[in-house]
């Protein structure tokens, strides 16, 4: 294992993950690699100031990422772009990729302006993972609608019997499902305008705005749908939520059997959270920069790894650290964000996420109770905790137990030997759902050098 999410290397040095904004991820088996493709900012990090088109980066290990240039071609750029007598768009967001039917399809969302509800969501079809994608057409168009509809952005596809499903939408209306049709990924009614059904909306007097960023995959180790979204605001709280649902157009529940439709927001995986760090891979050569966790992760898409037989979850975070706090309007924002890639796991038919960015482990399975016998003589250690509770959407800081093995978040979560990214070492993290249906992240603390190789044998 290594540590591979330097931010000081990777946002001054690097350019391979900064300013990925929305991620999504796939794994090509023509070319047996991973191809992340995410919104239009920030070019001028990785060297394209005022280029748009959708940025690609690569990788043959999951770990190792390479910017490779911009998706779609020049007329799909301009054809996106024009707006009429409106001013163009400019840029483009929220990507997402598939190889189906011999061809690489990406959808993507072209929106009047940020904030807008009018938007256009474009299938771009390529020979190769790379590009150029060309324009099919619209699929998705919400052009000349008010606030109560759905905003066509942040596509996502989701197959279910042979059916081909576009999940899609924001804020305004809320999350909507529409049918494809399969053979050439456009609306089977050939009419962006019919907009799908309501599979996700917010309250009436909501405590935080949404949803946003969704994403649906169907899991058949649990036999269930499960409904990813985002709540907040993705500049400061945004968080990561999800629903199920035994059928893929819903209804879509939370852990207490609530609807996403109105009565919940689903359960919270991740949110704006700081871990204590000795030793953190992190910050610049801003000597005013002070570690202070990371803010607003959110907008994510779920994959599967058939390398290593694994879910992932990939999203966004942004740098914590106050210098890069902006205010805008009555609102808080943190400026430089970056793609994060966290194992994903599934307790008692509920995903939850590694509290650890993906660092090369093998996640093998361990008897935790011998091990920690074995490597500090004791049953009693200390554990840092995060709880992921829904009361608001602040950052969480961690707190210290001092706990047993028998103690219950030992024993409703599960635990592996990760790389710890705010200590530069090795340690055993948790992930689970305590008794209140409330998902938490945790890892052990020690003072003492372990020599980790034992646990692996």
């Amino acid at each position: 294992m290594k540590s591979v999410f330097r931010l000081n290397d990777f946002y001054l040095k690097n350019n391979v993950l900064a300013g990925s904004h929305d991620p999504s991820m796939m794994y090509d088996e023509n070319t047996k690699k991973y191809y992340s493709y995410s919104t239009d900012i920030n070019g001028e990090i990785i060297g394209i100031k005022d280029k748009i088109g959708i940025p690609i980066r690569s990788s043959e290990n999951l770990v190792d990422f390479k910017y490779e240039g911009i998706a779609l071609s020049e007329k799909s750029i301009k054809q996106a772009q024009d707006n009429g007598k409106y001013e163009k768009t400019i840029n483009f967001w929220a990507p997402f990729v598939e190889y189906i039917n011999d061809e690489y399809r990406l959808y993507y969302s072209a929106t009047r302006a940020f904030g807008s509800s009018e938007s256009k969501i474009w299938l771009a079809v390529s020979d190769n993972p790379l590009g150029p994608f060309e324009n099919r057409g619209v699929v998705i168009d919400t052009w000349g609608t008010d606030n109560t509809y759905p905003n066509g952005i942040d596509p996502h596809i989701i197959w279910s019997e042979n059916k081909c499903f576009l999940v899609y939408g924001s804020f305004f209306g809320g999350i909507y499902l529409k049918e494809l049709n399969p053979k050439n990924g456009m609306p089977l009614d050939n009419n962006p305008k019919n907009l799908g059904k309501c599979i996700a909306r917010k309250a009436k007097n909501p405590r935080i705005d949404g949803p946003e960023g969704a994403s649906i995959i169907y899991v058949k180790q649990t036999g269930y749908y499960y409904l990813f979204l985002s709540y907040g605001w993705l500049g400061e709280n945004y968080d990561i939520r999800v629903g199920r649902s035994k059928t893929v157009d819903g209804d879509y529940l939370d852990i207490n059997n609530k609807n996403l439709i109105e009565e919940s927001m689903g359960l919270k995986i991740a949110n704006s959270y700081c871990f204590k760090a000795e030793n953190p891979a992190i910050g610049n050569d801003n000597p005013n920069w002070k570690w202070s966790g990371f803010m607003a992760n959110g907008h994510g898409v779920p994959f599967f790894d058939p390398v290593r037989n694994q879910y992932f979850f990939v999203h966004h975070v942004r740098d914590g650290a106050e210098i890069y706090k902006k205010q805008d309007e009555n609102r808080a924002y943190y400026t430089n964000h970056y793609m994060m890639i966290r194992p994903m796991f599934f307790i008692n038919g509920w995903p939850v996420l590694s509290p650890e960015p993906f660092a090369d482990e093998n996640f093998k399975e361990i008897c935790l109770e011998k091990t920690l016998k074995d490597c500090f003589n004791s049953t009693i250690h200390k554990w840092e905790f995060i709880f992921l509770d829904d009361q608001n959407n602040d950052k969480k800081h961690s707190v210290v137990k001092t706990i047993n093995l028998n103690n219950k978040l030992l024993k409703q979560g599960k635990i592996h030997l990760c790389w710890d990214f705010e200590n530069q070492k090795q340690t055993f993290i948790i992930t689970g759902i305590n008794q209140f249906g409330v998902a938490y992240w945790g890892k052990l603390l020690y003072n003492s050098i372990i020599d980790f190789s034992k646990i692996l044998l």
